[in-house]
């Protein structure tokens, strides 16, 4: 599940992957422009599971060769990525996505977003 960013200003790292709760969707960050991965923007948010919260500067999280990139978790490997979860039509098995939700369809062959509403289909 991605994290939740209701000010999405001060980030400035291309390739930044969030669930923007101001619009409800699902954005990556290339070239200091955001790039909507939901389409639909009827999504819903619980914000209060995290608004209670306080952020730990420490609690964050480093794959790879450490470089000065801020994130809680920072996949920082030059010749490996992230490998998603795969689900078989995650619109019918998985019970109860959460916002920001990112799986692999091995069905569709596509990568499928959950807004908090709707499931949303990328293929490249």
């Amino acid at each position: 599940m991605l994290p939740y960013i209701e000010d999405s200003s001060g980030i400035t790292e291309n390739g930044t992957v969030i669930f923007d709760v101001a619009d409800k969707k699902v954005k990556y960050l290339k070239g200091g422009s955001w790039f909507d991965l939901s389409v639909d923007g009827t999504g819903v948010v619980d914000l209060s599971i995290q608004s209670s919260k306080t952020e730990k500067s420490e609690a964050k999280v480093s794959i790879g060769i450490p470089t000065s990139v801020d994130g809680i978790l920072v996949l920082e490997e030059s010749n490996k990525a992230m490998i998603l979860p795969k689900v078989a039509s995650p619109h019918l098995n998985i019970v109860n996505p959460a916002p920001g939700m990112m799986v692999y369809d091995t069905i569709a062959r596509q990568l499928a977003v959950y807004n908090g509403t709707v499931w949303s289909y990328w293929k490249p």
